[in-house]
């Protein structure tokens, strides 16, 4: 199945790319981003890449590759060369209407990122009709018939026989080159780590682990840098898969500190390692798995001092416990931050702290422990249904002190918010809360029910793991014991049009109100009992079209 979603994804990653000159490398670097996506299938797939396709598309292509290989079928065939006379945004159109997407769901899919109606749907499709004077079946089968990916040596069968035996030794004595190449460049990746240049993130607009520049004094220390490089080699527990570059060599407390990273390409999650050199001792500390390529705080040693990008500004960290967040700004002097108090990193929030930077326009949420070994999850807020700092305070609050999930096993976590407001039998002002820990082991969603101040209202409770980007469609459901009585709680984002519960409580049905939010369901319970003995229920959530999702909380 991942095959052949890789091979969708390719196609229409090429054929959008596509200038005339076989971008082949370019689209299979954007497909291996879009395929990082843990939840939703395909689909999640698509989206992300057509939004990588749109906003950052990957540049230039490897040169050896197109001069030794071609892709198979190097003519353009109607459609492909139809598609050539379009801007990149109008193939994405086309490409996506024979994916099997309607104009309306073309049209949702691109809204987000460009402005689009169906009437630039049809013009699209018309355009490409008139050009490749086929039928949609055809057309559709020459689109499935491209493969981009099967490729063939250099000259193509249209090079004269007279002069194919000389080019063909002309490609012969580059692939050895190649060979040698390939050799040489694996020896000197055994020797001394690769230091990147100051410069090398400011060439990208969303910069990312393989555009941290080194930093530290210690960079001139070249036999350091050997050393760390080849006692990380040695690690037979965790060593490096691929090349080895620096993040930062320097002193820290007394100790001289390498951190490296390694390059193990797109299908493989980035280490990154630490090295020290004490009085006494000297060695790799440890090695994490980083959840994303994107740039993050790393935490060094035990020494409550953090590595940070030169793209992420204005840093500040806080308690995630209490009502408010008490920002503190902290330092950053060559890429690592001055030492947090150590009493901030309390066993009641997972020993997690909460930073904030800015990146350009945007505001960047982590949640960083003082566990170099553990995770480091950025936080993203979902479209809450009741935005503002204080409820997004509340929902950190939820994670990291009353164990909504485990940080030190999530990737990014995706919060939001489906419900606020009032509950029954005098239980308070409260809110429904969806946790997407998006994690590379697989962790489940989430949905816990809280109180305005982060307080866990409910046990953890299973949520919809079909949800789309924006949660629109994203539905939960939770059992709560209220003063009186237990009760099942359930929401829905704005996509939904209503919810109906069924099993052993009966039927109850509940649509969105008019001012467009989500539907609410409140299901009276048993008034005695504990959780393990909770009547058997499940909530369906209907959207517009007709789609329906099944909810079961536990």
């Amino acid at each position: 199945m991942e095959r052949e979603h890789y091979g969708r994804l390719l196609r229409l990653a090429y054929l959008t790319l596509d200038d005339g000159d076989h971008p082949l490398s370019p689209a299979r670097r954007a497909v291996a981003e879009a395929m990082r996506v843990r939840r939703g299938g395909y689909p999640a797939m698509r989206a992300r890449l057509v939004a990588i396709l749109l906003k950052d598309p990957p540049t230039g292509r490897n040169r050896l590759h197109g001069l030794l290989f071609e892709p198979a079928g190097n003519t353009p065939r109607p459609v492909q060369a139809a598609l050539l006379e379009l801007p990149p945004h109008e193939r994405l159109v086309y490409l996506l209407c024979r994916d099997g997407l309607t104009a309306p769901e073309v049209v949702a899919e691109l809204s987000v990122h460009l402005p689009l109606g169906f009437r630039d749907v049809d013009r699209v499709i018309g355009a490409v009709d008139d050009r490749a004077e086929m039928g949609e079946a055809a057309q559709r089968a020459e689109i499935e018939a491209f493969e981009p990916d099967l490729v063939r040596l250099r000259p193509p069968r249209t090079v004269p026989p007279a002069r194919r035996a000389a080019v063909a030794g002309v490609v012969a004595a580059a692939l050895l080159a190649v060979i040698g190449a390939f050799f040489v460049r694996a020896d000197a990746d055994h020797g001394a780590p690769a230091v990147i240049g100051p410069k090398a993130w400011t060439a990208k607009s969303t910069p990312a682990i393989d555009d941290w520049p080194s930093q530290g004094v210690l960079l001139r220390d070249a036999k350091l840098l050997r050393r760390a490089a080849d006692a990380w080699r040695a690690d037979h527990r965790d060593p490096p898969l691929g090349r080895v570059a620096v993040l930062y060599a320097g002193t820290v407390d007394g100790a001289s500190l390498v951190v490296l990273r390694d390059s193990p390409g797109p299908r493989n999650a980035t280490s990154v390692a630490q090295y020290f050199e004490r009085r006494l001792s000297r060695g790799v500390e440890s090695v994490r798995k980083l959840g994303t390529d994107e740039g993050q705080l790393i935490m060094v040693g035990m020494t409550w001092r953090y590595l940070v990008p030169p793209w992420l500004l204005d840093v500040r960290a806080a308690v995630p416990s209490g009502r408010f967040p008490d920002w503190r700004p902290v330092a950053v002097r060559d890429g690592l931050s001055a030492p947090l108090p150590w009493d901030w990193f309390t066993p009641r929030c997972q020993n997690y702290v909460v930073f904030q930077m800015t990146s350009g326009m945007r505001t960047v949420t982590q949640l960083a422990s003082n566990d170099p070994r553990a995770a480091a999850p950025r936080v993203w807020f979902r479209n809450p249904a009741e935005p503002g700092k204080r409820s997004e305070w509340a929902a950190l609050n939820a994670v990291a002190c009353a164990g909504t999930t485990s940080l030190s096993e999530a990737g990014d976590l995706r919060l939001g918010r489906l419900w606020s407001g009032g509950l029954p039998d005098g239980g308070g002002r409260a809110a429904l809360l969806t946790v997407d820990a998006s994690s590379p082991w697989g962790a489940q969603g989430r949905s816990i029910l809280i109180s305005e101040d982060g307080q866990a209202l409910s046990e953890r409770g299973g949520t919809n793991s079909d949800f789309t980007s924006d949660g629109a469609t994203t539905a939960a459901a939770v059992w709560w014991r209220s003063p009186r009585r237990w009760r099942l709680v359930a929401a829905a984002g704005p996509g939904v049009e209503r919810l109906r519960s069924v099993g052993d409580l009966g039927s109850h049905e509940e649509a969105a109100d008019r001012r467009g939010e989500g539907p609410l369901l409140v299901v009276p319970g048993p008034r005695t009992g504990d959780a393990a003995g909770l009547p058997v229920v499940q909530v369906v959530a209907y959207e517009p079209d007709g789609d329906r999702t099944v909810v079961t909380p536990r």
